[in-house]
């Protein structure tokens, strides 16, 4: 709907374009005209041709869709955006959210295509709709260079950019990795592990040392009576 919406809107432009320059180009050659004869005979020089097609689209419908499919394409190229106005809605993006975008869209792989990162982007800012040489142009402003030729496993080969191509590094992997000798659910300060000591103290007695809760607690191991 949004894309019907779309171009609707930039033919209704376009053929408004188009009907404003016509009336501006025939307004303005018939003030050219010096005299009143000129301009009646630029009238009449203007309705010839005028009434040739009008009864070229009434007698034949075949003309008449030639017609419209001639406007609707002269239309669609006059409501084409001009290159400033094309970005002027687009929400201001910053090259590191960008590069983060592109990290996280290629992930083990050698690349991402820009289809991919238009479609993320769309999902991510709504109420635009972005196109691949839109989010080139954009890759461009933040100095990330795309290749013609980025091989996806699964998808193929497109327009993308290289990993090799992409600024930084991926985002580091969370703590408590394997490797690195500590549970990441268990604080470092309680992962040391617990030791006792046991000293005898003679007649089958023995003394039993815990380091953990300081060096006067201990607990004294008696031998068992007869």
């Amino acid at each position: 709907m949004e894309k019907f919406r779309a171009v609707m809107e930039r033919l209704a432009r376009g053929s408004s374009v188009l009907g404003w320059g016509m009336a501006r180009g025939v307004a303005t050659w018939l003030k050219a005209g010096e005299k009143v004869s000129d301009f009646v005979v630029r009238v009449l020089f203007l309705g010839f041709p005028v009434g040739i097609v009008w009864t070229f689209l009434a007698a034949s419908r075949s003309f008449m869709w030639l017609f419209a499919i001639v406007w609707f394409i002269a239309a669609w190229r006059a409501g084409r955006p001009a290159q400033g106005e094309q970005g002027k809605d687009a929400p201001d993006l910053h090259p590191d959210d960008l590069v983060e975008l592109l990290w996280e869209l290629t992930g083990d792989r050698k690349g991402v295509h820009l289809s991919a990162v238009a479609a993320q982007l769309q999902k991510e800012i709504p109420g635009r709709q972005w196109s691949v040489p839109e989010v080139k142009a954009l890759l461009k402003a933040a100095g990330v260079p795309t290749r013609h030729s980025v091989r996806v496993p699964g998808v193929g080969v497109a327009v993308g950019v290289h990993r090799k191509d992409i600024p930084g590094s991926p985002s580091p992997a969370p703590s408590g990795t394997p490797g690195s000798g500590v549970d990441p659910q268990v604080n470092a300060a309680t992962a040391t592990a617990t030791t006792y000591r046991k000293e005898d103290i003679g007649g089958g007695a023995a003394v039993v040392l815990h380091p953990e809760d300081g060096p006067s607690r201990h607990t004294v191991v008696q031998p068992p009576k007869n």
